[in-house]
């Protein structure tokens, strides 16, 4: 209802007549109710959806499909009080919302509304619509979970439930689980019944799909659907079907992104790398192989050799230990695809350093007592050293002639580790000094920064 100020401001006796001006204002609704009323707005996001929205207290009062145009609504009016209000559309979950108070002389909003997809009857679900997941569990089972508002007749819930593409599995009710399944009574060396029946009870409103291991797969889209011929207990089916889908992504370690080892900005890493894992680079997804060795490249150069552990796990191997005291940079082009060929997207590049050539152990230890004067010495250092070098670059004292080798065995040698054999046993409870000179090289001939020494003392006799 408008009211409307007239308001006369002036006015003239003119030959030909009067004239008038006129002003038109609206008046707050706080000013012209009779504070017995109040107006109720709002708007619903679905504005396609044909909704109508339902004013009731106990009974309902009135009612109104909301605008096609931008899914506004409105009650006029309406007299002061406690009300609820319900939403239905076909094909959303019906909205309600209860004993909101209408103030006399307002206007009352409910602002946006956006209707939910999931049907009356479903509470939530796993995995979420559109979602990812990890699985790339040799023994475990994809599993995909429902919680319902009602307990359900679970004949009507199987028969009613589809997965796209097609797989076997087996339902437990229940249960609601949020990750894939390390063990249901899937097999028959379980023991359990594969044919088995619970009837006892009804009151079950959570069931979980567990998928046969055959049908489970990494990097693959699932499509899940509930029909409306699944019914609660008392009879009540759903008004539209429950449909949401997920992906599985490869890896136990990453899911939207990509992983390293070693790990971008890290520094004195080791040369030998003593996992002995090389550059590990693990995608969230199964990789075009020959798409991804073309377009990554490690500078320095070296004489990378590609592996591939698993289908998202990339292996540089380098020729050898790491280059020591060195910063290594890996770059994968953005166009390297994965293999459903969809690119990696934006470049991805890391870099760490390794550390200087070094000593990393002695045997014995610098300080050691009560040493078998027959005892070799050991040397150990982070990356493969060259025995010539090595010869000329560890001095004894007092003075001991002896022969250098490599540790371990034909064809086994440990590179990295150098062995001093006395000619004959050392002098009884004496102190020896060993000097290494910084002047031992590595494989890639880089030499120590600085030169390392440490005593011990042999046993009396």
């Amino acid at each position: 209802m408008k009211t409307y100020l007239i308001i006369l401001t002036s006015f003239f006796i003119i030959l030909s007549g009067c004239k008038e001006t006129i002003i038109e204002s609206q008046i707050p609704k706080e000013f012209t109710n009779d504070l017995l009323h109040a107006d109720l707005i709002g708007r619903v996001v679905q504005n396609d959806s044909k909704a109508m929205v339902i004013v009731s207290q106990i009974e309902p009062i009135d009612s109104v499909e909301i605008s096609p145009v931008d899914g506004s609504f409105a009650f006029n009016d309406l007299r002061i009080g406690n009300y609820n209000i319900t939403i239905r559309s076909e094909n959303y979950r019906i909205y309600s919302r209860e004993d909101f108070l209408l103030q006399g002389g307002s206007i009352i909003s409910l602002g946006e509304i956006e209707l939910s997809t999931v049907p009356d009857l479903v509470e939530s679900f796993y995995p979420e619509d559109k979602g990812e997941i990890v699985y790339d569990w040799r023994y475990g089972r994809i599993t995909v979970s429902i919680l319902f508002t009602e307990p359900m007749d679970r004949e009507s819930v199987e028969k009613a439930f589809s997965v796209e593409p097609a797989v076997e599995g087996i339902f437990n009710w229940g249960n609601y689980t949020q990750s894939p399944m390390y063990s249901l009574f899937a097999d028959r060396s379980s023991g359990y019944d594969l044919g088995a029946t619970i009837t006892t009870y009804s009151k079950v409103s959570s069931v979980s799909y567990a998928f046969a291991k055959k049908d489970s797969y990494p990097d693959k889209e699932y499509k899940i659907t509930l029909g409306t011929t699944a019914k609660d207990t008392a009879g009540n089916f759903l008004r539209f079907p429950l449909n949401f889908s997920f992906k599985t992504v490869q890896s136990y370690s990453t899911q939207n992104g990509i992983m390293t080892d070693p790990i971008h900005g890290d520094i004195e890493v080791s040369p030998l790398n003593y996992s002995y894992n090389g550059i590990t680079v693990t995608f969230p997804r199964r990789m075009n192989k020959s798409s991804v060795e073309a377009l990554t490249t490690v500078t320095p150069p070296m004489n990378t050799i590609f592996l591939w552990p698993e289908e998202n796990v990339l292996r540089i191997y380098t020729g050898g230990p790491f280059l020591s005291d060195t910063t290594i940079t890996v770059s994968i082009d953005k166009s390297a695809k994965d293999k459903d060929n969809v690119e990696i997207g934006q470049d991805f590049n890391f870099s760490f350093r390794t550390a200087a050539l070094n000593i990393s152990s002695t045997s014995p230890s610098n300080g050691q007592l009560f040493i078998s004067p027959t005892s070799p010495l050991q040397f150990n250092f982070n990356n493969f050293v060259t025995l010539s070098s090595a010869q000329s670059a560890i001095t004894i004292s007092p003075q001991v002639s002896g022969t250098f080798s490599y540790g371990g065995y034909y064809p086994y040698e440990q590179m990295n580790q150098i062995v001093f054999t006395p000619n004959s046993p050392l002098a009884a409870n004496t102190k020896y000094t060993v000097n290494i000179a910084a002047t031992i090289l590595d494989m890639h001939s880089s030499n120590m920064k600085q030169a390392y020494s440490f005593s011990f003392v042999t046993r009396p006799n």
